[in-house]
């Protein structure tokens, strides 16, 4: 049975992308059949860190009824890991937006890739803030991880995200991303859940290489042996 993670955040920049592609690449190299799916249609992500071709079929596709969702599915690694990224072609955002597309679809497109590809973990990536494929991604989840930075603005999200997350049918926790050299991650983890009402299951330093790396290459790639790899391992044994 597949174990799908939902990874939102309250506003962009938190780094939850770089954290699905280094999970999936760590739990498909220790055996695990993995998908990606970038439910981001305003500002995708994923397509980019993986270095998919434009004008590849995509979940905006399969959301407007252009293609099935095996269509929108690509190996992103010879270990096995999957992606369906958010969209890949030429079509402006207000185009689609335009044309609409069928939110409602997100689901079966879950329970499909989980068939199709005897999956093991489905991570799923959203966008910032909520909006209806967020919600619907939110649904669907077994684990609802929100990614954050320790500073009023996220906090703030809090006040947006909680309400709803206690409706969810769904374990949460919560990653703090790019902590401060020096910062107290006793602290910051103890101001996170006592704020959003759920457990940390890690947090993560901010790291000069991984930023250094511009989004051209996955750090789990470029750096298999730094210390965040054991970090990263720490979250996916307490999200999966």
């Amino acid at each position: 049975m597949t174990h799908t993670v939902v990874m939102h955040s309250h506003r962009g920049g938190t780094g939850k992308s770089t954290m699905l592609a280094n999970m999936a690449l760590l739990m498909a190299a220790e055996g695990r059949r993995v998908a990606l799916i970038d439910t981001d249609i305003q500002s995708p992500a994923l397509d980019v860190l993986f270095r998919l071709p434009h004008g590849e079929c995509s979940l905006t596709d399969y959301l407007m009824g252009s293609c099935e969702i095996e269509d929108a599915t690509h190996q992103v690694s010879p270990e096995g890991v999957y992606l369906v990224p958010a969209r890949t072609d030429a079509s402006s955002l207000g185009q689609i937006m335009t044309r609409g597309y069928d939110v409602g679809l997100l689901p079966e497109a879950f329970s499909r890739l989980g068939d199709l590809y005897d999956l093991d973990v489905l991570l799923v990536d959203t966008h910032a803030g909520l909006n209806n494929e967020t919600v619907t991604s939110m649904a669907s989840a077994d684990v609802l991880a929100t990614a954050l930075r320790v500073d009023r603005v996220d906090l703030a999200g809090a006040d947006e995200i909680v309400p709803l997350a206690w409706q969810l049918a769904c374990r949460r926790a919560l990653v703090i991303s790019m902590a401060p050299e020096g910062a107290d991650a006793e602290q910051a983890r103890k101001r996170a859940e006592r704020v959003y009402g759920a457990p940390t299951v890690g947090v993560l330093p901010y790291v000069a290489e991984l930023a250094a790396l511009g989004g051209n290459q996955i750090f789990a790639e470029a750096h298999p042996g730094h210390p965040l790899m054991a970090e990263f391992r720490e979250i996916i044994s307490a999200l999966v």
